[in-house]
This record gives C-alpha cells, structure tokens and sequence, in this order.
C-alpha cells in the first residue's frame, strides 16, 4: 500500500479520536493544554497525592497530546491515567487498540513501538514472561528501524539478566551499546540508550568481574554529570552500592544505597526499591545493627503489600521477619510471613518456568508447607479455646489435610519413577543400526551415509566416549569424518533428540546403570558423579537427570541404599 494511504488512514483515526473528544462539554483540562507537556508532567507528580488533581493533568496530557497528533504522548496520558487510577488495563487497552489500528499497515514506528512499551510496562511490574512476548512481537513487526531494533535487545538483555542467563544479556548489551556510541546517543541524552553503562556494570558485577564493573559505572557517572541525568546519576549511585557491598565497605555502601533511593522512588521504580531495602536491611545486620535491619525489612514489606511488586530478594525479607517472630513465638505472625514467603517463592517459580523449560523442581516449598502445617496445628490448639474460632479451625485443618494429601501423592510419583527405573533393563535411547536404512530419509541424505554415521554413533555409544566432558558437535563429527550438519541432522532424526540431549540422556542412562550396579558410586558426592559422567557441574548434572528421570540424583542414591538394605 502506497506510504500517502497509510498516512492518511492513521491521520483518521487520529482524527476520529479528536472528534470524540471535542464532541463533550469542554471541562477543567481543556484550559491546560497551552501548556507544554513537560509543565504537565511536573503538575501530574506534584498533584500525585491529590487523585483528583492527578487525573485533570493526566487528562490534560492526553488531550494536548490528540491536538498535536503525538500518539507516544497520548500513551504517555493513558499510562498516567493508569497509574493514578490504579487501573493497568486503561494503559494496556490503549496500546492494544493502537497496535489492532496499525498491525495490518506496520510502519517504522508502529506498532513494534507499542509492543516496546508494552514490554517496559510489564518489565517494571516484575512480569517477564508477558515482558518477553511483547518483545518477540516486536522484533516480528520490526521494518528498518535499528534503533527500536537495539532498544528491544535492551530489553531482551534485562529479561536474561534476572533469571541468570548473564553471558547472553552481556553480549546483547553490548551491541546495543556500540551501536549507541556509533550513533552518538548517549550524548543526546537518548532517553533508554543513556543507561547502558549502568546496565553493563550490573552484569560484570553479578560475573564477578568487579574492574570492569567500576570501570563501566565510573564511564557512566561521567556521562551523566556530563548531560546533567540526574536519573541515571541517582541509579548510578545504586549500583556503587552494590560494588561497595562486596569489598565489605558496607557503611559506604548503605551511604550510597541511602543516596540513592529519593531518584528511585521519584522514577517509581519499585521493584528495585524493594531490593535496595533489603540489601540495606541485611548490610545492618552484617554491622550488628538489628534495629536498623529490621525497620527497612518492615519497609520492603510494607511496599510489597502496597504495591506487588516482585523482587528476587523478597525470600530473604520474608524468611528474616519469620525467624524473627518464630524466636518471639508469636504464632501469628509467622503465619503472616510465612504465607508471604510462600506467595514470593511459588510466584518466582512459575515466573521461571514460563521462560526457562528446563527449570528443575524445588524442594524447599514442601519443607515450608510442612511447617506450616506445624504452625497451624499450634494455632488450633489455641482458637479451640473459643467457639467462636472453631469454623477457623475447620479451614486450616481442610487445608492441612490438602497439603498433607498433596505431599503424599508427591511422594508416590517419585516412588514410582524410582521403580521404573530400578525395574528397567535397557537404555531408552535407540541404538540399533540394521533398520536405519529403510526409514523415510527426511533430510535426503544417502543410505550409505546415514549407514556410516550412524555406526560411528554405535561406536561412540559403545565406548562411552560421551563420558568425555570436552566433546561437542563439532569434535564427534571430526571423529565420524563427516561435517556437523549432517551429523546433527541424523541424530535429530533417528536419536529424535538434539545433539545436547542426546549427550546428556547417554550420560544419565549410565550413570543409573551404574548406581544401580556399582554401590561404590552411591559413595560419590553429586558434584564427583558429575564429573564422572562429563558434567561441568553438579547442577547441569542434576537438571538433567531430572529431566530425563523425572527424580533427583540424591533420592535415587536413597532409595536405592534403602532397597540394599531392606
């Protein structure tokens, strides 16, 4: 469609929007729009304790923003709106209706934009996994636009940063931040590119790699102090913080983190505010200052239950303000926080396990659901002592008897995965070689080389030279004399596997042959039996044996020395 006819179409649905607009009794916020935006903006925050004032500006920012056709303003309006009306859906509704209005005439902006915002929306809240959708539409929408282009890879790179994957959010980090520098961005103050030295040094400093971390945050100060970004430069101090925190300079620290939180509760931003109170928190207590602890763990909590606002170290907050009160015996509260860790911990991992698939079980949820149940049965004993506690007491022993009940088929399951495996009698991988020939050949590749690959693949198996820790791809198609697009295609189509779970199902097969045969291996510590079987970790090892077993090592080692026994 010809560029003229899609202008003219998004400049009538601007127009239609106008109309609905002007077409009501003129109000309060009509009088506001000869203001600039950011006159508006500063109105709104200054009025933000007053709702009613509050939503007259927002108002106004939208409307000025229909009159000069500026559809990222008019979001702007919407998510001020949303905000002072507690109402998301006003701001997540907007942006779907733009994105319905441009999707079938996508432009440079739109609606990869919207998608983008949508993305931060959704960052902020803590809610990854809607996050990393929006930013999947985005980069699927995306026409020429190299900037929208590294600043969805920014994105991309905070979403991989908080659930770990550090070498992949530093290696997207850093194209987005040549690609700045190139550009020249950060001197223009380019709103989300001027905070890329901060997100850097963040990532070396979870890596340990403490110079380079200093090195990219003192490059930031720099840059801020430079354009005057009062903002970044206020971030910039929270990140000090954290690099003052492990050089155990923890009075400097907490000076920096105190620093540091009026630009982060001026931004909003209370994901992060809640980690700052309870790094704080927990610097106090490494100073022998209980009291002082205590008051920002009361905080973080306080902003948790006003807000809900996820944040990785809530676990730490809830377990110290349990233990606390646990200490004191009152039964009540422990309860309360104990409920509440349970809320963080089962919302992180449903969080993980929509991005990560590979995410083993946790065992500590059962343990504290076992506590609880410990906790309710002191509670009975004491709302028995009045009528009118005992519908009280008939809930939480329902729910009791659910958790126990739950328990019980938990441990039936694994039970019973163990005895599959002790019962089983041959690796599930497929190993046989003579009817390899007569299979649909999917990849067109020739019988003979199929018959030769997949020989090779015997042998390997055979010799168990997946037990080498250093084999890849690359090395076992140099032994097969072959290259690895073909290796890797015969084994995706007659292993049905890919290479890695492939490697990895072979090395747990053996290693259950071999504690199911061997007791001197039940001897081993998990990190040895990683090793042993070519794992760079006990955690890799772990994971994979419970993706492929469906039980963890440490239970099947168990069971197993409980069957020798009995």
């Amino acid at each position: 469609m010809p560029f003229f006819i899609k202008r003219i179409l998004f400049l009538l649905v601007i127009l239609g929007i106008n109309l609905k607009i002007t077409s009501q009794n003129i109000t309060e916020t009509d009088s506001l729009t000869h203001k600039s935006f950011q006159e508006l903006t500063d109105l709104f925050y200054v009025n933000k304790p007053d709702s009613l004032k509050a939503v007259i500006y927002a108002k106004a920012v939208f409307k000025k923003a229909i009159k000069e056709k500026d559809t990222l303003r008019m979001l702007t309006g919407k998510y001020y709106l949303a905000d002072i009306l507690n109402n998301e859906a006003i701001y997540l509704n907007f942006c779907d209706s733009l994105i319905n209005l441009t999707k079938n005439y996508p432009t440079k902006n739109y609606p990869s934009i919207l998608h983008y915002k949508k993305s931060t929306f959704y960052i902020h809240k803590g809610e990854n996994s809607k996050a990393l959708k929006e930013i999947t539409q985005g980069k699927q929408t995306l026409i020429k636009n190299d900037s929208l282009k590294h600043l969805l890879l920014i994105q991309l790179a905070l979403i991989e940063s908080s659930i770990g994957e550090l070498e992949k959010a530093l290696t997207h980090y850093k194209k987005a931040y040549f690609f700045a520098k190139q550009k020249k961005y950060f001197k223009l103050k380019h709103g989300r590119f001027s905070t890329l030295p901060l997100n850097i040094a963040s990532v070396y400093n979870k890596l340990n790699k403490d110079d380079s971390a200093y090195f990219y945050i003192n490059e930031g100060i720099e840059l801020y102090k430079e354009i005057k970004d009062s903002l970044s430069l206020g971030y910039s101090l929270y990140m000090l913080g954290r690099l003052e925190a492990k050089r155990k300079n923890y009075e400097e620290s907490i000076k920096s983190y105190k620093k540091s939180i009026p630009t982060i509760i001026n931004d909003e931003n209370y994901k992060i505010l809640i980690g700052i109170y309870i790094k704080v928190a927990i610097l106090y207590d490494s100073i022998n200052s209980p009291q002082e602890s205590l008051k920002f763990h009361l905080k973080a909590d306080s902003l948790y239950s006003l807000r809900k606002f996820h944040a990785p170290m809530l676990e730490k907050t809830y377990s110290h303000l349990y233990k606390l009160n646990k200490k004191s015996n009152n039964l009540k509260k422990q309860l309360l926080y104990l409920n509440k860790l349970l809320e963080v911990k089962e919302f992180k991992l449903k969080e993980k396990s929509k991005i990560s698939k590979t995410l083993s079980e946790k065992y500590d949820i059962p343990n504290l659901l076992s506590e609880k149940k410990k906790i309710i049965k002191k509670l009975e004993t004491e709302v028995l002592k009045s009528r009118r506690n005992r519908i009280i007491y008939i809930s939480l022993l329902v729910l009791s008897l659910a958790l126990i009940g739950n328990q019980i088929k938990r441990k039936r399951t694994f039970k019973k995965r163990f005895l599959s495996l002790v019962n089983q009698k041959e690796p599930t991988v497929e190993r046989e070689t003579q009817t390899i020939i007569q299979t649909t050949n999917k990849h067109e590749l020739s019988d003979k080389t199929v018959d030769i690959i997949m020989r090779g693949l015997e042998a390997f198996e055979k010799n168990t030279d997946f037990l080498n820790s250093k084999i890849n791809l690359q090395l076992l198609a140099d032994r097969l004399e072959t290259n690895t697009s073909y290796l890797s295609k015969v084994i995706n189509q007659y292993k049905k596997n890919s290479f890695s779970n492939y490697i990895n199902q072979l090395r747990i097969e053996y290693t259950v042959e071999k504690l199911k045969n061997d007791t001197l291996w039940r001897k081993y510590t998990i990190k040895a039996l990683a090793n042993e079987v070519g794992f760079k970790n006990s955690e890799s090892f772990s994971k994979a044996f419970y993706k492929f077993t469906g039980i963890k090592p440490s239970y099947f080692i168990k069971e197993l020395d409980k069957v020798e026994t009995d």
